[in-house]
């Protein structure tokens, strides 16, 4: 008794699945096929793309006066600020400054030249510009086409616009106007539009916001590795155009940066204008003053003494001055860096010949996390904690620069009561002079005074005009777009019909692929020895006549030999009592009744008197097979007390004879346990050299566990793709519990391929086959043959 598992065993049979690929080889066929014109098809609407880029060079360069230390970075790449860098790219992507550049290289109409599949982009190359009135609604988005009829007739149509679905002519010059669109088509100076009637052209006005949308996602910004430069690309289909939009962009740039830089400059200057101004009042109320007192008095120098003590008052006097004006100055940059936010307009103490170290130090550090600050701003919102770290930070600075100043403006302010000091003393002896030349002295210490301060301002006016007359910018191109970098990045046809293939192989190849992994009907011997080890008495093919008793009408055939086999495996002999011989299966529809007459029919061939029992009495269709009376059977001797003989049915066949079923009882399970069929089978096992039984399904019935104490052997059928693999191993599974004797398994209707020598050897003709199928066998045969010799 073989062993059979609790449940279907689902491993995984690399074989069947290769097996079920060749089988389908034609689906692969017709899926290459497909996706070769597919990808033929594709390749004709690929529209050409090209890639440019420009490389700029980040630096930090601090200047020497105005910009000292304000937020000072070395350039070099291992110590270059990485938010630097980051806030450049920010400002390169920003929507902002690509919507201006937009604007500025005028990309509101895009002019393509129509071809028979797609349609090409010539940006400037067209003989013709579209003019539209921007306060009006506009076709967007939309192709419109343009035909040249003459030199002075236009044809437009559209199969995107409603309106210019009927093409609708117009005189060159004329208002094309509708409640959705306002524009003019005008020629190029010099050309003569007839001259291009055998082209069609194709125009598309464009949204700005949509526009700048369009190039902020395909605009790439990245640092190129080890170095401080960073790498700005872009794609299109026009390389002109790419071309011009990213070096709009890095000039751009560039300016914005040196625009940045020149505030501080300019704001430097305005600073010192203003002092200049009061300064030069000052000096010509001075200047008048002194020449007055000359003329009134007529004034002559007084001897060396009062020289050097005129020259004494002067140095303290200009050293009075100079302090008040720090003071100012000190108390200026006190206020502002109180009640101030940012420090992008301070005028920095280098700027006004100040030396204030730490100020600068602090300064270029407040400087540094404002710039930190305002990059982040643009990507985020000032509730990000991050940002409010930052915010802290800025403030303590602040603080820190205030009380520096504070410092500094005590310091400064001891310093003018000693200068005072002493100017007072000055004076005092200054006092005991003459009063005429004491008056005139005074007068002309205050002209000097106010005189140098004003030489003074105007020179370091003149030092930060000549510094923004020759100020850069931070940052350099190092290649320009087009100059290098141009690569074309178009879908390339093979690369379609690469990844076509690929898809029709992978497609079906999946496909199949589950159809056998979630298959869960038996395909193959394999899945009855994986989950069972009944021994498998043979394999039938495909019926391949149309007859259902086709071992009768072909005893001679291989088909028929089959069943000899099974005939021959099942060992039953007379002589040891073993005659009979029970067909089941796991539900109806197997071909119980198919396998049990031509095993039948096996063994009447024999020369052996063979009967076949119909025992499936709800479900009998022997009689109609082979054309009995279904009237007669075992129903009608089991309620009837007359010899079983009568029921017995004579085939055309001589040694086999048919008991069928009868009528349909309402009771088959009481009738098969009743006293009358043990009698029955003891008669008939007299009578009858082999009996075969063809019983219902044990996977639906009891019937053929109450008929097996009347079989020497069972033989269950399993049908190739309609047994289900959870029945198959429950029905095995009942067959074991119950102890039928002597089961065999038969694989009906099994794809068992048969050599075409097979049939000749038993007289018949093999099926006719394409003719290229025989070539294929040949060449199958001789790549077999080389194989082996090597």
């Amino acid at each position: 008794m073989g062993k059979t598992v609790n449940s279907v065993k689902q491993d995984l049979d690399v074989k069947r699945i290769l097996r079920k690929y060749a089988q389908n080889w034609y689906i692969f066929f017709i899926a290459i096929v497909i996706a070769f014109l597919f990808a033929q098809n594709k390749n004709k609407y690929i529209v050409p793309m090209y890639s440019l880029k420009t490389t700029v060079l980040i630096e930090d360069k601090s200047n020497t006066s105005a910009l000292m230390e304000r937020g000072a970075i070395s350039s070099t790449p291992d110590f270059l600020n990485s938010k630097l860098i980051d806030n450049q790219i920010a400002l390169l992507k920003s929507y902002a400054q690509i919507k201006r550049i937009v604007e500025k290289l005028d990309f509101m109409v895009s002019y393509f030249e129509a071809g028979k599949f797609v349609n090409i982009e010539i940006y400037k190359d067209a003989p013709f510009r579209i003019d539209f009135d921007e306060n009006h609604w506009q076709i967007r988005y939309k192709k419109l086409y343009i035909n040249f009829v003459s030199d002075t007739e236009i044809e437009i149509s559209s199969p995107e616009a409603d309106y210019f679905k009927t093409p609708k002519r117009y005189k060159i010059g004329d208002t094309i106007q509708a409640s959705t669109f306002k524009f003019w088509v005008v020629p190029h100076k010099g050309v003569k539009l007839s001259e291009y009637s055998g082209i069609r052209y194709a125009f598309q006005i464009n949204d700005i916001n949509g526009l700048t949308n369009q190039y902020m996602g395909k605009t790439d910004v990245y640092v190129e590795r080890g170095t401080s430069m960073i790498v700005i690309s872009s794609r299109g289909s026009n390389k002109n155009k790419e071309r011009d939009y990213l070096n709009k962009l890095t000039e751009e740039f560039l300016t914005t940066n040196l625009e940045k830089k020149n505030q501080i400059l300019t704001n430097t200057i305005k600073f010192i204008e203003r002092q200049l101004i009061d300064v030069g009042r000052d000096l010509d109320n001075s200047a008048r003053k002194l020449e007055d007192f000359r003329q009134l008095h007529k004034f002559m120098l007084m001897q060396e003494k009062i020289g050097t003590m005129v020259k004494n008052l002067d140095t303290e006097s200009k050293d009075a001055k100079n302090l008040r004006i720090d003071l100012t100055y000190y108390r200026y940059l006190y206020d502002y860096v109180s009640t101030k936010d940012d420090i992008d307009d301070l005028v920095m103490p280098s700027s006004m010949g100040v030396n204030l170290p730490m100020f600068n130090a602090l300064a270029g550090k407040l400087s540094l996390r404002i710039q930190e600050r305002d990059g982040l701003i643009r990507n985020s919102t000032r509730e990000n904690p991050y940002i409010q770290v930052i915010e802290d930070d800025i403030q303590n600075m602040k603080k820190a620069l205030a009380e520096s100043m504070r410092s500094t403006i005590e310091t400064t302010e001891i310093k003018l009561r000693d200068t005072e000091k002493r100017l007072f003393e000055l004076n005092e002896e200054f006092n005991s002079l003459p009063a005429i030349e004491k008056e005139y002295l005074a007068l002309e210490r205050e002209f000097k005074i106010i005189n140098n301060l004003y030489d003074f301002l105007l020179k370091r006016k003149s030092d930060v005009e000549i510094q923004r007359a020759a100020n850069s910018p931070d940052h350099e191109v190092v290649d320009f777009a087009g100059d290098a970098g141009i690569s074309n990045v178009s879908a390339s046809p093979n690369t379609a019909y690469m990844n076509s293939i690929i898809w029709a192989l992978l497609l079906p190849s999946v496909f199949l692929f589950f159809i056998v992994i979630l298959n869960n009907r038996v395909m193959a011997l394999e899945d009855i020895s994986a989950n069972t080890t009944l021994p498998i008495a043979g394999s039938i093919p495909p019926n391949p006549y149309r007859h259902f008793d086709a071992v009768l009408k072909k005893p001679a055939s291989y088909f028929t030999e089959l069943f000899r086999i099974i005939r021959i495996k099942l060992n039953l002999y007379i002589a040891e009592g073993r005659q009979v011989v029970m067909i089941t299966s796991s539900v109806a529809g197997e071909g119980k009744s198919f396998i049990a007459v031509n095993l039948a029919s096996a063994y009447a061939l024999t020369g052996k008197r063979t009967l076949l029992i119909g025992f499936d009495m709800r479900r009998p269709d022997i009689a109609v097979e082979l054309d009995l009376d279904d009237n007669l059977g075992i129903t009608s001797y089991l309620l009837h007390q007359l010899p079983v003989e009568q029921f017995i049915q004579k085939t055309s066949t001589r040694n086999l004879d048919v008991l069928l079923s009868g009528p349909v009882p309402p009771n088959p399970d009481e009738l098969i346990e009743s006293s009358k069929t043990q009698a029955m089978f003891k008669e008939l096992r007299k009578i009858y050299d082999y009996i075969v039984m063809d019983t219902p399904a044990i996977g639906l019935f009891g019937d053929a566990i109450l008929l097996n104490k009347y079989a020497d052997a069972s033989v269950f059928v399993i049908r190739h793709n309609f047994t289900r693999k959870k029945e198959m191993v429950s029905a095995l599974s009942d067959i074991e519990s119950n102890q039928i004797h002597n089961t065999f398994l038969v694989y009906n209707d099994a794809n068992v391929k048969i050599k075409d020598s097979d049939y000749i050897l038993y007289g018949e003709a093999a099926p006719k086959r394409f003719f290229l199928f025989k070539w294929a066998m040949k060449l199958r045969r001789l790549g077999i043959d080389f194989l082996r010799k090597l």
